[in-house]
């Protein structure tokens, strides 16, 4: 009877497998989006509408995942009450079931786990760098304003040119 639930859980594995193999293609464009950004951040002037299409196109790929998560997360469902485990943890599961299903998961998590790292540390370095081009634009937008109030001090009060006074009391 045990190998006849782990033949059926292992099917269900390859199921979950093939829904994050699914994911792959998705977060790799992510990454490819964060290096971008990271590119476009590097540059002296940051084209800020450019900037706001990565974001929206990264933001389109998070809903895009966020569906296919569904069904993944309704199977991780299924192995935790199978397993009769508290949560879904690939390592409690490895030590009660072997087979090629838990095999195939176990490679996609890890790649999955790599390209998500990857993409964690390019946002991290992409949030400093637009953090410096903020601070940078504002000092420069600061010195714009401490030179207009110079440029007035400096001009005095302007000239009247040949007015003329009326005296209608006479």
């Amino acid at each position: 009877m045990e190998i006849l639930k782990d033949s059926i859980l292992n099917h269900v594995f390859q199921r979950l497998a093939e829904g994050y193999r699914q994911q792959v293609p998705y977060y790799r464009q992510m990454l490819e989006i964060a290096q971008k950004q990271a590119e476009l951040l590097q540059q002296k002037e940051v084209k800020m509408d450019l900037l706001f299409e990565y974001i929206n196109e990264r933001q389109g790929l998070i809903d895009t995942l966020e569906g296919l998560s569904e069904g993944i997360n309704a199977l991780k469902q299924e192995i935790v009450a199978a397993l009769e485990i508290q949560e879904f943890n690939l390592n409690r599961i490895r030590e009660r079931v072997e087979g090629v299903g838990v095999d195939a998961l176990t490679i996609v998590i890890d790649e999955l786990g790599q390209l998500l790292q990857q993409i964690k540390e390019l946002d991290g370095q992409n949030e400093d760098a637009l953090r410096r081009a903020i601070e940078q634009t504002r000092q420069q937008l600061q010195n714009v304003q401490e030179a207009k109030k110079v440029q007035q001090a400096y001009q005095g009060e302007p000239k009247a040119d040949g007015g003329a006074f009326i005296d209608y009391s006479k």
